[in-house]
């Protein structure tokens, strides 16, 4: 049944978008012919280009005016109008036509960010590799010449309506006050441009897109139609898809700020483990089979799946008090922690097998142990994400070759798990 539309104003776009949807999950039809839709019923979301890039103003309004047209005017449908990653082409005249073909109640969210392509906007500027856009080839492009790197610019002298804008300091802020600040923009501006540095910043956007109660029309390079689609209409993610699993051992007030941060601004699985019941052996079974089911389900829908040990004060435990520990010394009790948590990691390694694809371990006990039960020799080391946060591949054992992040408890800053994760991202092919 068919969920998405996307109209792009070029075909490398429209292909490029919807190849994006697809590794989600999603059947995806780039349709040539619009008098032959007839054969793409079965499609989840459908994709049309209208070469109107290099048209005039008038022209583009007209074409994705009439290709909007040839689909149901449906609250269960996501539209999203395909931009050029450089902003290029008529813009604010496709934003002006789809906002009025689909009536007064849809509002357009623009996220020029494509940050697998090197886009991030910051500061409502649109960088390319780092470059202001304006001091790229695209200011001497033939057909479709930008003269400024703001985005909100870009837009401004094109469309009709009023251009709101949310910064990146307040997208990754957190989850509510994101909501909030970009709830305000769009009961204000009918077009909305939001900065985006990273993949985690485009699906928090998505997800207050979708938790707004207010209709959008999506405008971007694809990567946020693509978060926006998974967010409606909760796609699970393809087999193929490589996870990131996490075993974060630590118990620092750090390690659970790092956290927190990784909740507000990302979209991760996360699951707490019980460290208390490790000290009875049918306790500790049944908890190890507790986590291991909920990270299964977690997979299903999720990329990233945690496993803590705390995930707030109250969670530290007095070892003194828990039955089974209370005659042990904090070094074995550590060494039945550490111990169960690898065991926990090896074994979900095995049930997934090939859908993960990395690993994060914070703490250093925890690493350690982990890798004895994996029986590995070594680490091909291959650099820091940032001091003492280390990326290498596994060497020997099973699973050689698995890119890895270990970092200790007390290492970095409230951010330092989403940068560990982030740098996970680049290495990990799938």
């Amino acid at each position: 049944m068919l969920n998405t539309v996307i109209i792009a104003d070029d075909l490398t776009g429209a292909n490029d978008t919807g190849a994006i949807l697809a590794q989600n999950g999603f059947r995806v039809g780039t349709v040539l012919k619009l008098d032959q839709m007839k054969d793409f019923n079965q499609y989840d979301v459908l994709c049309v280009s209208t070469n109107s890039r290099g048209m005039s103003k008038e022209d583009a309004y007209r074409v994705v005016n009439e290709i909007a047209g040839h689909f149901p005017k449906d609250d269960t449908i996501l539209y999203s109008k395909r931009i050029d990653s450089t902003l290029r082409g008529n813009v604010g005249a496709e934003i002006d036509s789809i906002l009025d073909y689909l009536g007064e109640e849809y509002h357009a969210v623009v996220v020029a960010s494509f940050p697998a392509s090197g886009r991030t906007s910051i500061g409502d500027i649109l960088l390319v590799n780092g470059v202001p856009l304006q001091k790229t080839e695209v200011a001497k492009d033939p057909t479709s010449p930008v003269d400024t790197s703001r985005v909100t610019e870009i837009i401004k002298k094109q469309t009709k309506h009023s251009v709101g804008y949310v910064g990146l300091e307040k997208v990754t802020k957190s989850s509510s006050y994101l909501l909030e600040e970009l709830t305000k923009e769009l009961e204000t501006h009918r077009v909305v441009a939001v900065d985006a540095q990273s993949n985690r910043d485009i699906e928090a956007i998505a997800a207050c897109c979708s938790a707004c109660g207010i209709k959008v029309v999506a405008i971007d390079p694809g990567p946020f139609t693509a978060a926006l689609a998974n967010q409606i209409f909760k796609r699970k993610k393809t087999e193929k898809e490589k996870k990131i699993l996490c075993g974060i051992g630590s118990a620092s007030e750090l390690t659970r700020q790092q956290l927190k941060y990784l909740k507000e601004t990302g979209n991760p699985f996360v699951v707490k483990i019980d460290t208390s019941k490790f000290f009875e052996e049918e306790l500790r079974k049944e908890e190890i089979k507790r986590v291991q089911e909920a990270i299964i389900r977690g997979a299903e829908d999720y990329r990233v799946l945690v496993i803590a040990t705390t995930t707030e004060k109250e969670d530290v435990l007095d070892l003194s008090q828990v039955k089974g520990a209370e005659n042990l010394s904090k070094k074995e009790c550590a060494a039945i922690i550490t111990g169960t948590m690898a065991e926990v990691l090896e074994s979900l390694l095995h049930i997934l097998k090939e859908r993960i694809g990395g690993i994060y371990a914070s703490g250093g006990d925890v690493a350690a142990a982990f890798c004895e039960k994996l029986g590995i020799s070594g680490f091909y080391v291959k650099g820091e994400v940032i001091p003492l946060a280390i990326y290498s591949q596994t060497v020997g054992g099973y699973a050689e070759g698995l890119p890895m992040i270990t970092k200790g408890g007390l290492v970095g800053k409230e951010d330092t798990l989403v940068q560990c994760l982030d740098y996970l991202d680049t290495v990990i092919e799938g």
